[in-house]
């Protein structure tokens, strides 16, 4: 028969193992996390303000590339002056292509936002992630602290009565101390997750304020809208480089200036047109042409990268949550056992069916079994993530337009 003392211990043990991740409501659902980082993050405002700097230069270029001039001038008794206006004109197609380049420059900084927009959503949700897993490997340390706790005490208690030898004491010790460190340690990379997060969502993160349930950081996926963003980006800015170099052929034919001039002379006014051409007998925009053939063999370069990245993504993305899955089946089974078995432990030791020995052994292996499943439901949800964000699935952005 076990005695009091040893059925409340078990009772005790038990009853911790079984009390609820969290006491209170989560006041910073993953969703919630998700438009605070949309709203406030650095690089989302730096990809705003460059579609605010391609929506300027596209009205900059909707008409006229240049400005038209007036000039002036007269003697001091007015005897004599001259008024004239211009308006430079290419007769090479310049405006055309510079127009067209500005359409893609701000098709690819819409693009560009949109796809930061679902990398900070993707990130911010991973963060959560592992703020979420680190919280879980605290409370696994924290039960073997206490379990430890807890045994190094019915120890020390059965020394005293001279029921165990002074290496089962020595042993109890050394386990709560390790018991301990694990603990600290955990405690060390929740914080580090803890701080990641609210580097994102640009306000402090409580441990309490989390949502637990890691399916609430993964939303259901939807379908596909076609090739992701970042590539339709980079064809936007392979788009963008032709007509620029395009621009640049056109102009080494510079500007026809026309206009009309008005001048007076000893009482007369003579009014008529204007012509004015430059020679292009030495500068044929050379540099220019040279510089936007460049640019052209670069941004063709990266739609080559940035089109074989995505693919890759997409494949390895849909192996990882596919591995994942078959992994985690049975997963909630393997946390009950585990809590089962450590409370089993305790009660084979306080009664003497186990040796304290091997009741540490037991202990760590069965904790570091638990701990594998926390990282291994976190290693799912970050997989899904991965995934989504490898489609570029809106739903990433939860909630937020």
């Amino acid at each position: 028969m076990h005695s009091p003392i040893s059925v409340g211990w078990v009772a005790l043990g038990v009853s911790l193992l079984q009390a609820p991740a969290w006491a209170e409501a989560p006041s910073l659902p993953p969703d919630e996390a998700v438009a605070l980082a949309l709203s406030a993050h650095p690089g989302l405002q730096a990809a705003d303000a460059a579609v605010s700097i391609a929506q300027a230069d596209r009205r900059a270029a909707a008409v006229l590339l240049s400005n038209p001039s007036v000039s002036a001038w007269s003697t001091p008794d007015a005897a004599r002056a001259e008024l004239g206006i211009s308006q430079p004109l290419s007769l090479t197609g310049e405006g055309w292509h510079a127009r067209r380049g500005a359409r893609a420059s701000l098709d690819a900084a819409e693009l560009s936002l949109q796809r930061r927009r679902r990398e900070v959503a993707a990130q911010t949700r991973l963060a959560y992630i592992d703020a979420v897993v680190a919280t879980g490997m605290v409370q696994v340390a924290s039960e073997g602290s206490d379990l430890a706790g807890r045994l190094s005490f019915a120890v020390h208690r059965k020394h005293e009565e001279g029921e165990a030898a002074t290496l089962d004491l020595r042993l109890a010790r050394l386990a709560e101390v390790q018991a301990a460190t694990r603990l600290l340690d955990a405690r060390r990379t929740e914080a580090e997750a803890l701080r990641a997060l609210s580097s994102w969502i640009g306000t402090p993160v409580d441990a309490a304020a989390l949502d637990a349930e890691l399916t609430h950081a993964t939303p259901a996926p939807t379908e596909s809208s076609g090739e992701r963003s970042d590539v339709r980006a980079a064809e936007s800015a392979v788009a963008r480089a032709e007509a620029e170099l395009r621009q640049a052929r056109a102009a080494s034919l510079p500007p026809v200036s026309l206009g009309a001039r008005l001048a007076v002379e000893s009482g007369q006014t003579f009014l008529g047109p204007s012509v004015a051409l430059t020679l292009p007998l030495f500068d044929r925009n050379q540099r220019d042409r040279a510089a936007s053939s460049g640019r052209l063999a670069v941004a063709e370069g990266t739609l080559q990268q940035v089109r074989a990245r995505a693919q890759t993504e997409q494949t390895t993305a849909d192996q990882r949550v596919s591995e994942a899955v078959q992994a985690t089946d049975r997963v909630h089974a393997d946390i009950e056992e585990a809590r089962a078995a450590l409370a089993s432990i305790e009660a084979g030791v306080l009664a003497g069916q186990i040796d304290l020995s091997t009741a540490v052994l037991l202990q760590t292996q069965v904790l570091d079994g638990e701990a594998a499943v926390v990282r291994l439901r976190g290693l799912l949800a970050d997989a899904r993530i991965d995934q989504m964000l490898a489609n570029d699935d809106d739903a990433l952005l939860g909630g937020t337009p």
